[in-house]
């Protein structure tokens, strides 16, 4: 296997552990992913740049919440993560940004699911609208045509903006594909009865 099959393999197996994950917990479902759905998990930032994301997908409730992951399947510390998580932080602000300038808020929430923690001294602070607004600011204000960043924006953004940290060892206790079905009859949180 060559390096780069090496590397997308490690990214299917971390979206794969995403999902898994996520919708073990019966509130999410992600049916599509970038490896075969790539046109529906793109959104469109200010710029008129595209951004894929790994998987897309819903939140269940009242209505459904829109959902887009971008899993990071890192397993040693270190690496581009940190760097990478800025401009996950600049994307869900300008896509949030292009959705009200275009008069329709979609509601969408911005998931980062990693098997490897980072910027642990800043942890508590990763999803601030302060962190949102210095990764447009100081990393990457491609994403902003005109340059100018709304608080408002900022405040909806970040709010709808998570980190999470799935680790391999997490799998021995999610359900399975059975119990999860057989859960998903008795709760009927994706409404099917």
């Amino acid at each position: 296997m060559s390096a780069a099959e090496t590397v997308q393999q490690k990214g299917i197996d971390g979206a794969d552990l995403a999902k898994r994950w996520l919708e073990s917990t019966t509130w999410i479902e992600l049916p599509f992913d970038a490896y075969h759905n790539a046109p529906i998990c793109t959104l469109m930032r200010l710029d008129g740049k595209k951004k894929v994301y790994d998987l897309f997908g819903w939140i269940h409730g009242s209505p459904k919440t829109p959902l887009y992951i971008e899993s990071k399947g890192y397993d040693s510390v270190g690496g581009k993560q940190a760097k990478e998580f800025w401009e996950f932080l600049a994307n869900a602000y300008s896509i949030t940004a292009k959705d009200l300038k275009d008069g329709e808020d979609a509601l969408r929430e911005f998931w980062w699911i990693t098997r490897m923690p980072f910027s642990s001294t800043d942890w508590a602070d990763l999803t601030t609208a302060e962190r949102m607004k210095t990764a447009l600011e100081e990393h990457h204000s491609e994403v902003l045509p005109d340059g100018d960043i709304d608080v408002d924006t900022l405040a909806t953004a970040a709010a709808r903006v998570e980190v999470f940290v799935v680790n391999r060892r997490q799998e021995d206790f999610m359900l399975t594909a059975q119990e999860l079905a057989l859960v998903e009859s008795t709760l009927n949180r994706k409404g099917m009865k």
